[in-house]
């Protein structure tokens, strides 16, 4: 089922992020090693069918990683949903491919059934010394994209447009800027925003939203949220996504450690529930152990 069909039924939407398998890249490989790929996806499947009853779709993120080579999320999400029943949205990035590969990639999904699709543009790989991929960009921006794949969607027999998700920084809602970017993504065929995680007080990602209704945005957001495991865990995500982490969070987080995490994060869940007005789901990351999820939830 499309996101979109479930918010607009008055439900709250719930995703759960599964990380896509990856292999080390060929230069990362030990010699005589061997890599069991099925092996892999038979786990991502075991993780939809113990968690289907909790969610009404499965995402799949982009993820930065040089070191290895990520398989393609829409051929991944064609796969699950055939083995599992279940919808699977894929995550298309800018950074990665070409305008001609992009365009196959979405067209590829919409021919197999794939009902969601989640398109950000991708931060970039540093490739200071040459060792990691390049950046495309052929598309420089999301709404640039969006308005390609809706006009491509007018010529096709389908009955129904793909559900487009993409990402929101509910901390820049107050800049100029970053609010005309909000508005073409919006404008271009965007159905979804998708906020980045955020941590401490839920009720300040509330009233971010709040700006954003008095602005004339009116696409509904889902709540990105990322168990933290521990104090290092923290600040390593930190440094690596600049997110923001409140100090009492990290001093709870180093006293209490994941027990902790799990715990705010399961506040924030709860708290958004109680907020459906500014709130129209939550996706929630499972950080490779679905068990967090079931502890967040329930």
């Amino acid at each position: 089922m499309r996101v979109s069909e479930i918010i607009s039924s008055g439900n709250f939407a719930r995703i759960i992020e599964l990380f896509p398998p990856g292999l080390p890249s060929p230069g990362r490989i030990k010699d005589k090693q061997k890599l069991d790929l099925s092996q892999r996806f038979e786990r991502l499947i075991e993780s939809i069918s113990d968690l289907e009853a909790l969610a009404d779709a499965f995402s799949l993120p982009e993820l930065r990683d040089g070191n290895r080579i990520h398989l393609n999320t829409v051929s991944i999400a064609t796969e699950l949903k055939k083995r599992t029943g279940s919808a699977v949205i894929p995550t298309v990035t800018l950074r990665d491919s070409n305008r001609q590969n992009l365009l196959g990639q979405i067209s590829f999904a919409i021919f197999t059934g794939i009902e969601n699709v989640q398109i950000v543009r991708g931060d970039p790989y540093r490739n200071q010394d040459g060792s990691e991929p390049k950046n495309v960009y052929d598309y420089s921006r999301v709404s640039d994209l969006v308005i390609t794949i809706r006009k491509l969607e007018s010529h096709l027999s389908e009955e129904k447009n793909i559900c487009i998700l993409a990402p929101l920084n509910l901390t820049k809602v107050s800049s100029p800027s970053y609010l005309k970017t909000v508005r073409k993504r919006e404008s271009s065929g965007v159905d979804i925003f998708i906020s980045e995680s955020s941590f401490g007080n839920v009720h300040k990602s509330l009233e971010n939203v709040q700006k954003l209704r008095k602005e004339g945005i009116r696409n509904p957001v889902i709540h990105s949220i990322f168990p933290l495991r521990d104090y290092e865990d923290a600040k390593a995500c930190v440094e690596k996504f600049g997110w923001e982490v409140p100090e009492e969070e990290l001093h709870s987080l180093k006293l209490k450690g994941a027990q902790y995490g799990i715990e705010s994060a399961r506040e924030r869940y709860f708290g958004l529930i109680d907020h459906k007005d500014l709130s129209q789901g939550a996706s929630i990351s499972t950080r490779g152990n679905p068990e967090l999820v079931r502890q967040i939830v329930t």
